[in-house]
């Protein structure tokens, strides 16, 4: 990724330089020996663009080619509960985007898993080897058959999230978020229990500490 930032700022640097060297191409016939190639030359804003085309044009979009196979989107899905990815690879990640009322299930193994600006969307995945992230969402409900280090919920309003027996050991990371609950089996069933969205932080002598709030009825 860091690659890929280095390439985008030089890539911002070559097209303001192009402008540049356009607008100076279009000066009058007075001001410069050519414009546009008139006199026998090539302007100066024209050789920039075929530079930058053959050059880190072409780059960014092999790098785009490449990152784009091992991403899996799925986007702006109304009304289906019929989604699915059969299989998925390690190194894939899936970033799913303004689905609403909406059920994708995945196969298999997957390295990532991101829901962003979804409303009342279902997941039911297998495994996932990194982070399932849950960002500027609302009603999502998550269901693990398999194993998960990390969830994380940000900026969200209703989340649900079924472990399995194998992903009790998962770590739930919340920000600005409420109605979250974590749903764990029991005797065939599941138990609910709700995640904190109230704090207190004091200062035991050495350090701040913060720990849940209980607020009394």
């Amino acid at each position: 990724m860091g690659d890929m930032q280095g390439l985008m700022e030089r890539l911002e640097h070559a097209v303001s330089r192009l402008e540049q060297l356009s607008a100076e191409s279009h000066r009058p016939p007075g001001d410069c020996g050519e414009v546009n190639g008139v006199n026998g030359g090539v302007a100066p804003s024209v050789e920039a663009f075929d530079k930058l085309m053959n050059g880190m044009v072409a780059e960014f979009l092999k790098n785009s080619r490449i990152l784009a196979g091992d991403v899996e989107t799925h986007e702006y899905q109304e009304d289906r509960n019929d989604l699915m990815i059969p299989e998925t690879e390690l190194k894939q990640v899936a970033y799913i985007f303004k689905c609403n009322k909406s059920t994708l299930q995945m196969k298999g193994k997957i390295n990532s898993i991101t829901i962003d600006n979804c409303n009342k969307f279902g997941l039911v995945f297998d495994n996932v080897v990194g982070i399932v992230e849950v960002i500027n969402s609302k009603d999502i409900r998550i269901q693990v058959m398999g194993r998960v280090p990390t969830i994380s919920i940000n900026k969200t309003e209703g989340c649900h999230i079924y472990l399995s027996d194998d992903a009790l050991d998962c770590e739930v990371v919340s920000a600005t978020s409420s109605e979250m609950n974590i749903l764990v089996p029991q005797d065939g069933d599941y138990r609910e229990f709700p995640v904190p969205e109230q704090f207190k932080t004091f200062w035991d002598g050495s350090k701040l500490v913060t720990e849940p709030a209980e607020i009394m009825a």
